[in-house]
């Protein structure tokens, strides 16, 4: 069996895969053999079928697998051997692939094609300048965060009128045949998304009585779903014009600062002052604003090292890739469509990978236990569950660690964060302090 090499040009070249019939001449033997004592052929006793009909009936299905995974052995050990530096996955060539004979041939040619990886030259230094932003943390940034915590731990309290942030209970009824009647629904007026929407329900009291459309209240069909409820595809079925009378109106009384309110928000005695509370609330505030800085950092860096680099791949064989490996899930226009986008990807790996090898930066056990807790801190968070013990933290990342499927997708993520470190001290940062609805109004616009 012989693996030949034949290069196109810089960027594709030909796989071709020559058989011969000692190859798997044995091999074939053996599964036909298999075959044969666990065949039950009418008119034979288990095991005694002669071996010319076991051949008729699984003769040429044995020989196809048996090629293919001498295929896949001879591709996946020749490029291991040659350290052939590869993109994607060899593909079947249909214009240099000759017709095969199954039933009468014994020697087989396969041919594929595979592409290279662009060769290119980027010397990463301090000719590379990169905008870095430290955002400061204003009183009012601390007084803000300050307010959010007292109002997720305060309480609701009975209200007279409807004010912003209260959840109002309701009656809806209509008039006429066929009309619908709710009680007791709620409306959180927060759900609302523009003072005008939010006008219809302001300054109304207990007892009063409005007529509204639904849909001058809610843009959004879960929104109206939840109000009414109703299954989702009653919705287009039922007249949106009711008359709201208000019930029950609860405003939420922010919490005092005090003891009570620290071991709600950071458990019992991590904090037991005004002044601790406030430095852990400007600490909070800081890692976000420097986590933001540096995830700014690493789009500019990247578009940056992307734009001098300049990267020339094998685009025509990469489409054909992805519509193989993306066989019924990808159109070649949808492919076309985000082809761009991928090529960016692409190139970014193709850097960042470069990077990591020539710095020797390496995926380490604490690395990955890291990001998992981190991953894990981040997924908890989403459902309400902070400050939890570093114990059951841990017990979450090892869960993770434990699925295969996200391990690549960890390491990945370790190794392109210590290449973002690395480039932080490698190349000039022109460093800019400015303050965070400045910091968001610049990061908006460089994403448009």
């Amino acid at each position: 069996m012989d693996v030949i090499v034949q290069n196109i040009d810089e960027f594709v070249a030909l796989l071709k895969v020559q058989i011969a019939k000692a190859d798997y001449e044995e091999n074939v033997k053996k599964a036909l053999s298999a075959h044969r004592r666990k065949a039950e052929v009418k008119g034979f006793r288990p095991g005694m079928a002669p071996m010319s009909l076991i051949q008729k009936i699984y003769g040429r299905s044995v020989l196809v697998e048996e090629i293919n995974k001498l295929i896949s052995e001879s591709i996946g050990k020749y490029i291991e051997d040659e350290k052939l530096d590869i993109i994607g996955e060899p593909i079947p060539c249909d214009d240099e692939q000759k017709p095969i004979d199954w039933d009468n041939q014994s020697d087989f040619e396969f041919v594929y094609e595979i592409g290279y990886p662009p060769k290119y030259e980027l010397k990463i230094d301090k000719t590379i300048h990169v905008p870095f932003y430290n955002i400061t943390v204003s009183e009012d940034d601390k007084t803000k965060q300050v307010d959010y915590i007292r109002q997720r731990h305060g309480n609701l309290e009975p209200s007279e009128i409807v004010n912003e942030d209260d959840l109002v209970k309701v009656d809806l009824n209509q008039d006429g045949e066929n009309a619908i009647k709710i009680e007791d629904t709620f409306i959180p007026m927060r759900t609302l998304e523009t003072p005008e929407q939010k006008s219809h329900l302001l300054n109304l009291k207990v007892g009063d009585t409005i007529a509204i459309d639904i849909n001058d209240i809610y843009t959004k069909d879960d929104d109206k779903v939840i109000l009414l409820k109703i299954k989702k595809e009653e919705l287009e079925t039922i007249n949106p014009k009711f008359n709201i009378t208000i019930k029950e109106i609860k405003t939420n009384k922010k919490a005092d600062i005090n003891q009570e309110l620290f071991d709600a928000a950071y458990g019992k005695d991590n904090v037991k002052s005004e002044e601790e509370f406030l430095q852990r609330i400007t600490d909070e505030i800081t890692k976000v604003y420097e986590e933001n800085s540096n995830y700014k950092f690493s789009t500019d860096v990247r578009k940056e090292l992307i734009t001098k680099a300049e990267l020339k791949f094998p685009e025509a064989f990469l489409k054909k890739w992805l519509l193989l490996v993306n066989e019924n899930k990808l159109t070649t226009e949808q492919i076309d469509k985000e082809f761009e986008f991928f090529i960016k990807d692409l190139s970014w790996q193709t850097i960042c990978n470069n990077i990591a090898k020539e710095n020797d930066l390496k995926v380490e056990d604490d690395d990955m236990k890291a990001e998992a807790i981190k991953m894990a801190r981040n997924q908890l968070m989403q459902y309400g569950l902070s400050n939890l013990p570093d114990e059951q933290l841990e017990g979450f990342a090892q869960r993770i660690l434990g699925d295969k499927r996200q391990l690549r997708g960890i390491a990945e993520k370790v190794i392109e964060n210590k290449v973002f470190a690395y480039l932080k001290t490698a190349v000039q940062l022109d460093e800019k302090t400015v303050k965070i609805d400045d910091f968001e109004k610049l990061y908006t616009e460089s994403v448009l």
